[in-house]
């Protein structure tokens, strides 16, 4: 039996707790996780959103690097933790390409999140070294259609940006490449593009840009529908005449599906007044990309049609883990 006076106390108490209950969100740190490692345009933009966003909710927003598996491992720690907001950057890896490419996906890039808001697009930049010979598109097409799989496309792992990029333009504009992959990645790949050991490569512009400037790569096309900021000289695939060879990598926000609407609300209101600043988008387009900012709906709107689009690419090219 409780006593009076106990009774009394554990009434006392009620206040506090229904308070403490009630407390708003966020009532302590968010974490964000980024699916690739320090340094990557990936982690610069997603460091400079987890600032933002804190800023904006007076909560500290803590930013966690979980690479591997390009990227699943992150995305799964995403879509299988708590609907507290934890947010992901997703990629054009993580929510577009990987789930069809890789057999054992251990996520449902669609079902197992919620879209926040589409954060920025890049394009790729198609270079070849002078040694290629190959001035512009209309001479690369012309030169792959007359020696079918001669000329090497580098490609910086099977299903990266840099294979599915060289795919898309073989489909476009009819012709085959052979396609080299270098299992250790982009780094890898360029000395011997440099060398015109390969041929030609699709990449970051902004990483491409140095070696562009000193005429060691010459720069073809981007593969966005608009010119690039950082190269406004070089033509895009639709100026080309080749529309179904563009192709953008891209940078979103998601938390795990079930997230209370109201924190969705709260963190894509957040999202999008950060990149509306001068300043952010400035440093956005600085790290090569272009802001964006939209909806929830709309967000997810562009990663469903991604997804069903990069399918079909992938699957019609044959490629697949096991």
């Amino acid at each position: 039996m409780l006593s009076r006076r106990s009774l009394a106390a554990g009434l006392a108490l009620l206040p506090g707790l229904a308070a403490a209950q009630a407390q708003p969100w966020p009532g302590r740190p968010l974490r964000h996780i980024i699916p690739f490692a320090p340094g990557a345009a990936t982690d610069m933009l997603s460091r400079l959103m987890a600032e933002q966003i804190g800023q904006a909710i007076g909560q500290p927003v803590v930013a966690e690097n979980r690479t591997g598996a390009n990227g699943a491992i992150a995305a799964e720690l995403v879509a299988r933790g708590p609907k507290d907001g934890t947010l992901l950057t997703g990629t054009f890896s993580t929510h577009a390409s990987n789930p069809h490419i890789h057999v054992r996906t251990p996520y449902d890039p669609v079902a197992d999140f919620q879209p926040i808001t589409l954060v920025a697009t890049a394009p790729q930049l198609l270079v070849a070294p002078p040694a290629a010979g190959i001035t512009d598109v209309a001479g690369l097409r012309a030169a792959a259609a007359a020696r079918p799989g001669v000329i090497t496309a580098g490609s910086g792992g099977l299903g990266s940006s840099q294979h599915l990029s060289a795919v898309m333009f073989e489909r476009a504009a009819n012709v085959r490449f052979e396609i080299v992959h270098y299992t250790r990645g982009f780094a890898q790949l360029l000395p011997d593009l440099l060398e015109n050991r390969v041929n030609l490569t699709f990449g970051d512009p902004l990483a491409l840009l140095p070696m562009v400037r000193e005429g060691r790569l010459r720069p073809l096309a981007v593969t966005s529908e608009q010119r690039s900021h950082l190269l406004p000289e070089v033509p895009t695939m639709v100026e080309l005449g080749l529309p179904e060879a563009t192709a953008l990598t891209w940078y979103g926000l998601f938390v795990a599906a079930g997230t209370d609407p109201a924190i969705v609300e709260r963190l894509a209101a957040a999202a999008q007044a950060a990149i509306a600043k001068p300043e952010v988008a400035t440093r956005i387009r600085e790290l090569g990309a272009t802001p964006v900012g939209n909806s929830p709906a709309e967000f997810g709107a562009f990663q469903r049609a991604e997804f069903a689009r990069w399918g079909e690419v992938i699957r019609s090219a044959g490629i697949r883990v096991e």
